[in-house]
């Protein structure tokens, strides 16, 4: 159960859900069955014992010619399937399905963001970032680095409804610092980085190769196993913020 509400608003949203098999000629059995549940929960409840299901999907990739099926609605549910507009992407092995929240919601970081260019200057920009926080990473400094994640922390414990101060432990990098046996800070890659823009171009990351981020730690012994540190920033008058 992954939590998603800082990732929803009030209105039209779209859950997109990657179910990567093992590569082969038929990568899904006839009996492969993927189940994607939607649930909530009203204030002050807590959501891993008290939350419902808003609505289920439901799909078999391995047969030919399915269709994807909704089970389980609850009617008085604030979230409603948008079912018409579902689509299993075969090519991506992703699963994209529209919904609508009638709850009120606050207003994320990511909506509030300023417009981007997709341009070289931006890039270069979110680059310089990049490589500041990569100085904190280099010294071990995990208080900058969670004063600095202060918009993602807050946002976190408010789609929550756990405590500040729980919110930043969990998102602390101490496990990391702690265990330079096992984990090694990769160098910061010297290659042209790629932008990547979303919401509307308000949220901005950078990427290497594929979907490989500049910010990663090796794993001891293990040549191609990494934890990567995915960041996702806006800019607000003219600063960059780790929005999530």
């Amino acid at each position: 159960m992954l939590p998603a509400s800082q990732y929803i608003r009030n209105g039209r949203n779209e859950i997109q859900f990657y179910a990567w098999p093992v590569p082969s000629d038929q990568p899904f059995d006839e009996q492969h069955e993927l189940r994607l549940s939607m649930e909530y929960w009203k204030p002050g409840q807590n959501p891993n014992t008290e939350a419902k299901t808003a609505f289920e999907v439901v799909i078999q990739p391995g047969l030919e010619d399915f269709k994807p099926e909704v089970v389980n609605v609850d009617d008085q549910a604030p979230l409603s399937v948008v079912a018409s507009a579902i689509r299993w992407d075969d090519d991506y092995f992703r699963l994209e399905v529209p919904f609508n929240n009638r709850q009120p919601m606050p207003t994320w970081c990511w909506e509030e963001g300023d417009v981007l260019r997709d341009s070289n200057a931006t890039r270069d920009s979110l680059t310089r970032e990049y490589r500041r926080l990569y100085t904190l990473f280099e010294a071990q400094d995990n208080d900058a680095l969670m004063n600095a994640s202060k918009t993602m922390i807050e946002e976190l414990a408010q789609a929550s409804g756990e405590p500040e101060a729980y919110v930043r432990q969990r998102a602390s990098f101490t496990m990391f610092f702690d265990n330079p046996n096992l984990f090694q800070l990769d160098p910061f890659p010297e290659e042209p980085l790629t932008l990547n823009l979303g919401a509307g171009n308000r949220v901005a990351w950078l990427t290497t190769e594929g979907v490989n981020v500049p910010i990663a730690f090796g794993h001891a012994g293990q040549e191609y196993q990494a934890s990567f540190v995915r960041l996702y920033f806006i800019q607000r008058d003219g600063q960059w913020e780790i929005c999530r």
